[in-house]
């Protein structure tokens, strides 16, 4: 009988266990880089508008292994994909144009119907966010997607090796712009298994709480861990409690990351890629997680992360990483050209 480690390892085409690719065929760089998961970051931002049915299409039709994306929810209870918890300034636009004005509106105030009429196809002119990706392709009329057109379109591209790892976008210090973690993970779960998707899917959050739900609710699916140690925007703390873990804070560890997610019960530990070192991924893999880090957009720092051993990257640039693997002894995931 299968452990839970190898079930999820077999519904993810993946290797949980280091040691098991040794036996892998193809020579030393073959089975060392088996498994190995390129994750196209919210679609892969840098390339097309992000999160968007335009990005996932792109991404599709490149080949990737996974489609890194992040989940919101309407007023009216309707799972939506958007990196904010709310309209994002530098993305949504009105009819007339206009970019909606700083904060922007959280969508638990918003009903389905009039998220879909802001249009999020091309990023602010003069903006940050704008500078940082200069090679994005404006698609003016793009929607904010539901995770049903999601579910969609990846069926339409037939591509029956790609998975999605969808994260819930909830902030335990701004209670009021998501759903509690409860409904939120009631509201995915209902929907993944309406569409027979949970076989597909990994679910990953920086709040440990929807992960611990998930968890308990739906135990052959598997759970990421996201986590940054780095401030300012730090969600995991090495010298006092966070709201953001459950309760499985790394001092309660001996100051170790990776145990305090194999305490929480994870089957994938997602830093942030500055905060990991040789030790660090050793210690993971010897705890048997996996570990897919973010977000890396160089290739050079690419490189230098595959050679340490991790078992993912999550890019804004999976073209890049294609490349870099590929020079690495990766097998690429083959393309499934579809339209948006």
């Amino acid at each position: 009988m299968l452990t839970p480690c190898l079930v999820a390892a077999t519904v993810f085409g993946l290797s949980l266990m280091p040691a098991l690719a040794g036996n892998a065929p193809g020579g030393a760089a073959a089975a060392r880089h088996a498994g190995f998961d390129i994750e196209a970051h919210r679609g892969g931002r840098a390339l097309r508008p992000e999160n968007t049915l335009q990005s996932f299409a792109n991404a599709l039709s490149m080949g990737v292994d996974t489609l890194e994306l992040d989940l919101g929810v309407t007023k009216d209870g309707v799972v939506i994909v958007s990196h904010e918890r709310g309209l994002d300034p530098d993305l949504a636009r009105t009819a007339d144009g206009s970019y909606v004005p700083a904060p922007g509106i959280p969508f638990v105030k918003l009903t389905l119907a009039e998220v879909k009429r802001y249009d999020v196809g091309q990023i602010r002119p003069g903006s940050a966010y704008a500078a940082r990706f200069p090679d994005q392709l404006a698609v003016p009329g793009t929607r904010i997607p539901t995770l049903a057109e999601v579910f969609a379109l990846v069926r339409r591209s037939g591509d029956h090796h790609v998975r999605l790892n969808i994260e819930t976008k909830i902030d335990p210090n701004h209670p009021d712009e998501s759903p509690d973690p409860e409904r939120f993970v009631a509201l995915v779960l209902d929907l993944l298994r309406r569409e027979d998707f949970t076989g597909r899917v990994m679910i990953e959050s920086f709040d440990w709480r929807t992960l611990r739900l998930v968890q308990e609710q739906a135990p052959a699916i598997p759970t990421v861990y996201l986590t940054q140690v780095q401030e300012p925007d730090a969600n995991v703390y090495l010298d006092r409690p966070s709201p953001w873990t459950a309760g499985f804070d790394p001092r309660k560890y001996g100051r170790s990351v990776p145990r305090a997610v194999k305490a929480a019960g994870g089957k994938i530990w997602s830093p942030l890629f500055e905060d990991v070192d040789q030790q660090s991924i050793r210690e993971a893999h010897e705890l048997g997680l996996r570990i897919v880090v973010w977000t890396v957009n160089r290739p050079e720092d690419m490189a230098r992360l595959i050679d340490m051993g991790v078992d993912g990257i999550i890019s804004d640039r999976p073209d890049v990483l294609r490349a870099v693997a590929a020079r690495k002894g990766v097998k690429l995931p083959r393309p499934a050209p579809v339209s948006p």
